[in-house]
């Protein structure tokens, strides 16, 4: 009779646990093929890159602010001309205080922004983002990175790649 409580109690346990774990992602490494930015998205109308046709007070412009953690983007360089699947290697070094990696936005800067941040995140340390193989598809993207660190600075970086 022990021996069956004992079944009966670790497999009420197993099915209790087992579903939250599946659900917290903690046994699964990214999936492979990751698509950083959609065919779709990709196909969005661009941001004006100064402004609206005719002027007016929208400024799309690049934007850059370094009052936080330094954004190195290593891969793929700024303006550079990469094949998919691309690697992607930023570093973020620490200034004021640590890397506050919830604070980690990346988004793509169309007419109207999209938020890739949870995309990012399975990739994303306090040292950096890493992407071995991120399928991005053919054409100009506008990355924008941000992250702040623990003392409140704030850093904006924006990248520009073309992928053949």
């Amino acid at each position: 009779m022990n021996r069956r409580r004992w079944c009966v109690g670790w497999i009420m346990v197993w099915s209790l646990t087992m579903p939250a774990v599946a659900l917290s992602g903690a046994d699964k490494a990214p999936a492979a093929g990751l698509w950083l930015i959609t065919p779709e998205e990709a196909a969005m109308e661009p941001a004006f890159e100064s402004g609206p046709p005719g002027g007016g007070a929208i400024d799309a412009g690049r934007e850059d602010i370094s009052a936080g953690p330094q954004i190195e983007v290593l891969k793929p360089l700024d303006g550079g001309h990469v094949p998919s699947p691309v690697e992607v290697a930023v570093r973020f070094v620490p200034r004021l205080g640590p890397v506050d990696l919830a604070s980690l936005k990346v988004s793509i800067v169309k007419f109207i922004t999209i938020d890739i941040t949870d995309r990012v995140k399975p990739f994303a340390t306090t040292e950096g983002i890493q992407v071995k193989e991120a399928n991005i598809p053919s054409g100009s993207h506008r990355v924008r990175i941000s992250v702040a660190d623990t003392a409140g600075g704030i850093s904006v970086k924006e990248v520009t790649m073309e992928v053949r």
